[in-house]
């Protein structure tokens, strides 16, 4: 079996390990440093937790508004100028974000708002057309020790972005004579990771795949001319599931560094090193993704990841410790590693090559959705019931995503290819 396992991870081949290097570096840049720095940032510039929920719910409306139209994109030109222009757009809105700081108080808010919404529209550009491009260039052998890969390193990257997202304010605040208080401490280094992004538009212009005009021996076809054909059962069943299951991991993206540092009291520094801990256990854990669809399936694998996610938010509800919450925090990232990329297996096997494209487009806008209420509401929740009410809300619609999934496997294929 080891052997079996080593001889599919070398025929991966050119152009998905320049693509597992592009989103290393997405990792790293925003998944990494960005993550841990940006609410801190708004904590320093005196935003509270619900309006941080609010520029996070916006931000994540960006990732959700622009994936189906990605998806059609997608199907019309093929992924690999889609992932050009999402990277562009990346830049642009993280870089742009922070500069927001410099403007009258009355327009700084929505200056952030806005650019940290082109950041997500353009990450949704990107990662609609990633998984379609990774399906293509990988054979049906190798295929789930290619998103295993992928699930290793991105977090290795985010590990290290995390390590560095946590001693940067320190380090720039020392460089700029302030504390690590001060919003200074943390605007450059969140302007440092949104350049970054222009490091992964060689190695995309690099691939092979998609530089002609016709794609795999398809006709280049009009997104819009014969959706009568499109799979749309199964693809809004997908979705829902989706919907549901991006709540519990939208809302400790959107408020685990915040309760630590508003609800904990724990310092910058050693916020980034958890959260590069999780990172770094959950790159460990995706090793096993083969191993998991060999023994589970497809839904057996991501109903048990999902169930273990849920299980580690409760603690995290109940007591209120930096200990407690580390741990659960390693349980919550590393089944969400697991179970978010078999999900994404399941979800472009289950159709034909045409359409995957734009069932990525719309399973990317239900997760933005889904992140973005949760972004939305969760501060809210906080603002009137804490902390834990909202965690306890994203195990609950975590539980009710596996049950909605047993119910939508029963009436739709399982991976065709």
């Amino acid at each position: 079996m080891f052997k079996d396992y080593l001889a599919n991870l070398r025929r991966i081949g050119r152009d998905a390990r320049l693509m597992i290097a592009t989103q290393a570096i997405m990792g790293f840049g925003y998944v990494g440093l960005y993550a841990v720095l940006f609410n801190l940032y708004l904590l320093r510039l005196d935003y509270n937790p619900a309006y941080i929920g609010q520029v996070n719910a916006i931000g994540r409306l960006g990732f959700a508004l622009v994936g189906v139209p990605a998806g059609l994109l997608g199907v019309r030109f093929g992924p690999r100028p889609l992932l050009i222009a999402g990277e562009w757009i990346i830049v642009i809105g993280l870089v742009g974000a922070p500069l927001g700081e410099f403007l009258p108080h009355a327009i700084q808010g929505p200056w952030i708002s806005l650019f940290y919404f082109l950041g997500f529209a353009g990450a949704s550009l990107f990662f609609v057309n990633a998984t379609p491009f990774l399906m293509a260039v990988s054979g049906k052998q190798e295929r789930s020790h290619v998103f295993a890969v992928l699930a290793t390193v991105m977090p290795l990257a985010a590990f290290a972005g995390s390590l560095c997202g946590g001693l940067l304010p320190g380090l720039t605040g020392y460089l700029l004579g302030v504390t690590d208080a001060d919003p200074a401490a943390y605007r450059y280094p969140l302007m440092f990771a949104g350049t970054l992004f222009l490091l992964t538009v060689p190695l995309v212009l690099a691939t092979h795949h998609g530089t002609t005009h016709k794609r795999d021996g398809e006709d280049t076809v009009n997104p819009l001319q014969g959706m009568r054909d499109a799979p749309l059962g199964a693809i809004t069943s997908v979705a829902a599931v989706m919907f549901l299951a991006s709540i519990g991991m939208g809302i400790t993206m959107s408020f685990f560094n915040v309760y630590l540092d508003d609800g904990l009291d724990v310092a910058a520094a050693l916020i980034g090193t958890v959260t590069a801990t999780t990172q770094l256990v959950s790159a460990f854990a995706a090793v096993l993704m083969p191993v998991v669809i060999a023994r589970f399936g497809h839904v057996g694998g991501f109903q048990l990841g999902r169930l273990v996610m849920a299980a580690g938010m409760i603690p995290m509800a109940l007591v209120p410790s930096l200990h407690v919450a580390a741990l659960a925090m390693l349980l919550i990232t590393a089944a969400s590693s697991i179970s978010q990329q078999i999900f994404t297996i399941y979800s472009q096997s289950a159709i034909s090559t045409r359409w995957r494209t734009l069932m990525s487009g719309v399973v990317n806008t239900t997760m933005g959705c889904g992140w973005a209420i949760t972004a939305w509401g969760g501060g809210l929740i906080i603002e009137h019931f804490g902390y834990s009410k909202v965690f306890l809300t994203g195990a609950a619609t975590t539980v009710i995503s596996v049950a909605v999934f047993a119910l939508v496997v029963r009436r739709a294929p399982g991976p065709t290819r």
